[in-house]
Parts: structure tokens; C-alpha cells; sequence
């Protein structure tokens, strides 16, 4: 997804000193969401108590597939714990890497390692898959990252609820073209650059939970915080 290529400016621009660094996320509907700052990425107050519970639920060899700015890569580290940092902004991977990642890595979730993991971690964006084909993908994927004990920690956020009138019809809107109803069709807009739609998902935890037994796993729901919700994938 070389669209997350803006993303990965908008963090590089704030370790550059650009503290307002933002960007608007717009859905293919026309609507905005309200700005994204990058500093929300790097956590100044800490990361919040659900991805401080992800993060406990890391143990032996991690890798953390979409890492972004690197915070929970590094929450990760200083528990002692290796872990490969990986991204599809070759941007981001500079941050990560600046901001001290041992093992910082361009790449895609459908990549190949050597070696399986013990965590496969995926906080803020299991919505990479896409859609739920690419759900489907990514579960068969995940049998070759994974160690026979290991676990996969992701979270999601459920697009069935929500108080907000334009989300809603837009969800509806979805389901009206026969398609799942946490499909979003996004872009991203920073400074005079406009990157090409992509979709992301936003995917309901019985929904998750369906593909996953399907594709031969058990999940167990940890927490949720009333926005998102965490889940960790294993072997049965």
C-alpha cells in the first residue's frame, strides 16, 4: 500500500520538528474524519491501557507488522522481547529506526521470514487486509509466521456501533453494493500530495471470530475499551 507513503512523511516530518504535522483521512463519500495529528502515533502521555494489555501479551520472538511510528515496537523491546518492526512506508521505517527499533524493516504482512515467531503483532491496523478476501488471505498467511505456539494479538474496532448519522449511512451504503460493512474506501490529503484510494477494514469481533475458527484457529477476546476491542489468534 504505497498510499501509507503520506503517513510515513507525516511522522518523519514530526520527529523533524514539525510538531503540527497532520493530515486529513477521507472516505470515498466525500466525508472527513477529524485531522490526524502524527504526534497521536508517538503516544506522549504513553500508549493507552488496551495496547499496554497487547503489549503484555507479547512473549519470545515478535513481529510487529505495520509499526508505524514504532511506539508499541519499542514498549515491546524494553520488555526485553526481539522484535522485527516492519512497515510499508519506507518513511516510517526510518522512523522506527531513529527512534532507537534494533530491527526495523520494509515490507508488506504477506512477507516471508526464515524463522516463524511466537507473537505476530498487528495493533491499530488488522483494517491492512482490506476487506474480508484479504482477511482470509492474511489467516492462511499467518499459519507460516507462527510458531506451533504462537499467537497472533490484533484489535479492531466494530463498525456496527456508532452514534455518528454519516458513518452509519455509510455503512449501510456498503451493505446496499453487497459488500461487508466495515469496508472503508479511504485516501489520504497532506500538505499539496492526494494519494489513491485504498481500502481498509474495520472488522466486528464475531465477524473476526468467524473467519478465524474457519481458518482453523480459536480466539479469545481480551478487552475491549468501548472503542476498540483485542483479540489474540492461536492454534487450536
Amino acid at each position: 500500500m504505497r498510499e501509507m507513503e503520506l503517513h510515513g512523511q507525516a511522522l518523519l516530518d514530526y520527529i523533524n520538528g514539525a510538531e503540527d504535522a497532520h493530515y486529513i483521512l477521507r472516505r470515498d463519500d466525500g466525508i472527513a474524519y477529524p485531522l490526524i495529528y502524527a504526534k497521536q502515533f508517538f503516544y506522549p502521555e504513553g500508549l493507552p491501557e488496551l495496547d499496554r494489555i497487547a503489549v503484555r501479551h507479547c512473549a519470545g520472538k515478535v513481529l510487529d507488522l505495520g509499526a508505524g511510528a514504532g511506539s508499541h515496537s519499542l514498549a515491546i523491546q524494553d520488555r526485553g522481547l526481539d522484535v522485527i518492526s516492519v512497515d510499508i512506508s519506507a518513511k516510517a521505517v526510518e522512523v522506527i529506526s531513529r527512534r532507537g527499533c534494533k530491527n526495523a524493516k520494509y515490507g508488506d504482512i504477506f512477507d516471508s521470514y526464515p524463522e516463524p515467531f511466537d507473537t505476530v503483532f498487528v495493533i491499530l491496523n488488522i483494517g491492512i487486509v482490506q476487506n474480508l478476501n484479504g482477511l482470509t488471505r492474511f489467516l492462511k498467511h499467518l499459519d507460516t509466521l507462527m510458531s506451533e505456539n504462537g499467537r497472533l494479538i490484533t484489535d479492531s474496532i466494530d463498525p456496527r456501533d456508532s452514534e455518528d448519522e454519516s458513518y452509519r449511512k455509510y455503512t449501510q451504503a456498503k451493505i446496499a453494493k453487497g459488500r461487508y460493512l466495515g469496508e472503508r474506501t479511504l485516501r489520504i490529503e497532506y500538505k499539496n500530495q492526494i494519494s489513491d484510494w485504498f481500502e481498509w477494514a474495520h472488522i466486528d469481533p464475531e465477524t473476526l471470530g468467524q473467519y478465524v475458527r474457519k481458518a482453523g484457529y480459536s480466539m479469545e477476546r481480551l478487552v475491549d475499551d468501548g472503542k476498540r476491542y483485542l483479540g489474540s489468534v492461536s492454534k487450536r
